[in-house]
């Protein structure tokens, strides 16, 4: 059985990501834990925010495990409510990590939230598990019955794809954009056999040559949704091993501008 978890934001009732979350995991039949973040936004934030306050937030989130619970029910779905208490990043990367993926909200239509600054984006760069995001934008249905796969050959393209198996397995359609540069025969180390992969685990995927520069990222998108895709499946790439908040072109373009949910690990 999947282990889901879905980042619940503070006052989120009946928004679109938690209905989609909850059919997600019955197509999957997978369990859901509701998860609440009762967040500090840094470290400083413990001697600027009074005690009580985060206390009395805390028992709030505690209090709505009733509430999940019947959303559960009511979908056919089994399921958990935990609330934690911490640094947003720190306990959202943390607790993630026993997760098969997160599903989280990608809030598209904040401009204050630049791809790589925004708490959810910085916890996919810290140790967490696989993560599938929503734009807050998007009003399709999460059934992830048309797949997307962007190939590039590398390591990160390869956890994602194998992270995002369960899925593979129970779409009606899934397609692989090859951008793999075919490398020095003898030189380069040999490609990842991915069609091969594919086949043994019974995914019958779509395969086309993708050339996808100067602007991976909008090209990627948009041969998306010719595909009529409703999942698109990448690496997510960052430019430096010192800070997260470097990311790679294509990786920077989706996470700012998605119109479709992406499933990504680094």
């Amino acid at each position: 059985m999947l282990d889901l978890v879905v980042n619940i934001g503070e006052g989120d009732t009946d928004a679109a990501l938690i209905r989609n979350a909850l059919a997600l995991a019955n197509g999957q039949q997978a369990f859901l834990t509701g998860l609440q973040l009762v967040a500090n936004r840094s470290p400083l934030a413990e001697a600027t925010t009074s005690s009580d306050d985060i206390e009395e937030r805390e028992i709030s989130a505690m209090a709505r495990r009733d509430w999940w619970m019947q959303q559960c029910s009511e979908a056919g779905v089994a399921g958990a409510w935990e609330v934690r208490r911490g640094v947003h990043v720190d306990a959202l990367a943390k607790r993630s990590q026993l997760a098969d993926f997160l599903i989280s909200r990608l809030r598209i239509s904040d401009p204050d939230a630049p791809a790589g600054f925004d708490e959810v984006t910085r916890a996919l760069f810290a140790p967490s598990s696989p993560m599938l995001l929503v734009p807050d934008t998007w009003q399709g249905e999460l059934n992830a019955r048309r797949i997307v796969i962007a190939w590039n050959g590398s390591s990160t393209a390869a956890r994602a794809v194998k992270a995002a198996l369960p899925l593979l397995q129970k779409a009606a359609a899934v397609h692989v954009l090859d951008g793999e540069s075919s490398g020095l025969s003898g030189i380069s180390v040999p490609p990842i056999p991915l069609y091969e992969w594919l086949q043994r685990h019974d995914v019958d995927a779509q395969w086309e040559s993708f050339q996808g520069e100067p602007d991976a990222g909008r090209n990627l998108q948009q041969r998306a949704s010719q595909l009529d895709a409703d999942l698109l499946v990448l690496g997510a790439w960052g430019r430096s091993r010192i800070t997260e908040l470097i990311l790679g072109g294509a990786t920077r373009w989706l996470l700012e501008h998605a119109s479709l949910p992406l499933f990504l690990t680094r």
